[in-house]
């Protein structure tokens, strides 16, 4: 996967003032974030939600807010990820932007991470977030503290508050991600 992001058609849908259903927009979601994590990657928001219920009506686009890795807290957010495959005779050795495995850092925003990110692999990371992980195209690898798991075009991963990373060791993925704020239970 090169390392331009491909834009993300997106089609939203309304009522008038009639109550006539119709396009509101119709073209590439325009808050496509190139590298906003790890060079070689991309997030594209389609639409964000702050509070469930959603609010509906209006004609307000919130597929055009600013980019936050994290969803609202009371709210969530439909997210297409786009990461590159590792290159042949990469070497994380050599790769200035590699960030080894650290002790737990909450980053701003609430994220917390622990490193282990690479020019082809996501810093291991948890969010209190409830996230739902489609594989729409290519590969991924995700690498939970019990080993790695390949996802492939179709398969689904529900991700629960916890410890992970992904890392793309053979070819590129593009996943959509639903990312809903959530709590962790004392």
């Amino acid at each position: 996967m090169a390392n331009a992001l491909k834009p993300i058609r997106r089609v939203v849908t309304g009522n008038d003032a009639e109550g006539k259903s119709g396009v509101l927009w119709d073209s590439a979601a325009p808050n496509a974030n190139a590298g906003p994590i790890r060079p070689g990657t991309g997030m594209t928001d389609v639409w964000v939600y702050q509070e469930c219920p959603s609010v509906i009506t209006g004609d307000k686009d919130y597929g055009n807010l600013p980019f936050s890795f994290e969803p609202p807290e009371d709210g969530g957010h439909l997210r297409i990820v786009q990461s590159p495959g590792n290159v042949p005779g990469y070497d994380p050795a050599k790769d200035p932007t590699a960030v080894p495995l650290h002790e737990p850092r909450q980053r701003p925003g609430g994220t917390w991470d622990k490193g282990g990110a690479n020019g082809f692999s996501s810093p291991v990371h948890k969010s209190e977030t409830l996230d739902y992980g489609i594989v729409l195209e290519g590969e991924r690898v995700l690498l939970l503290d019990d080993g790695e798991y390949i996802m492939n075009p179709g398969d689904v991963v529900v991700q629960i508050g916890n410890w992970h990373g992904w890392c793309n060791p053979r070819i590129g993925s593009l996943m959509a991600f639903v990312m809903m704020g959530a709590k962790y239970e004392d």
